[in-house]
């Protein structure tokens, strides 16, 4: 299994999105269901192939997408409707308010790295946000693993503009910004 660190996904997530710019512009327009189909069509398939990935961009088990390395199978031999094993599981929240419930649901797949993006302006909304979701992967963390074998990172956008983008590694304190070139995760 191909284990992708938060680091990896910032990278990936950021190399789209610069070829992307001119697309995800418009899109960053729509409305938010055809928002989120941008997403879900274009950019996440393409983060997904940047890390050696494929992406389920349908829901698969309530979870809005995941990227995996290689299909299931039956007993003949054909593919399956499953993955054989999440890298990434991952879910878009286009409002912050309920966006700690999408992480809460994040903490029911055992993957090596969970991803929420949502957006919320830099200072105290964030921060609150960051808050609330460490108290939720605090619960969750029954084995104490979720710093090391199951990474979460959470990205949030600049709301309105979409252009900015913030990215937050969870370690065993809480979560810790990832400035650019950073060595977090």
């Amino acid at each position: 299994m191909k284990k992708i660190t938060p680091r990896d996904f910032r990278n990936a997530f950021l190399a789209v999105m610069k070829a992307e710019h001119d697309g995800f512009r418009t899109a960053a327009g729509f409305e938010t269901k055809s928002y989120t189909y941008f997403l879900r069509s274009n950019i996440f398939p393409r983060i997904a192939r940047h890390l050696g990935l494929l992406a389920w961009n349908k829901e698969y088990y309530a979870l809005e997408v995941m990227f995996y390395e290689e299909r299931g199978t039956d007993a003949f031999g054909k593919y399956s409707a499953y993955a054989k094993w999440l890298s990434v599981a991952l879910e878009h929240a286009n409002k912050p308010e309920k966006s700690h419930e999408q992480l809460n649901k994040l903490q029911m797949y055992n993957t090596p790295l969970k991803v929420l993006i949502t957006y919320a302006a830099e200072g105290a909304e964030s921060d609150a946000l960051l808050k609330k979701y460490e108290a939720v992967i605090g619960e969750s963390d029954l084995f104490d693993d979720v710093a090391t074998l199951r990474q979460q990172l959470v990205i949030l956008g600049t709301p309105s503009t979409f252009r900015e983008w913030r990215f937050y590694a969870y370690e065993s304190d809480g979560f810790v910004l990832m400035l650019p070139g950073s060595p977090a995760a």
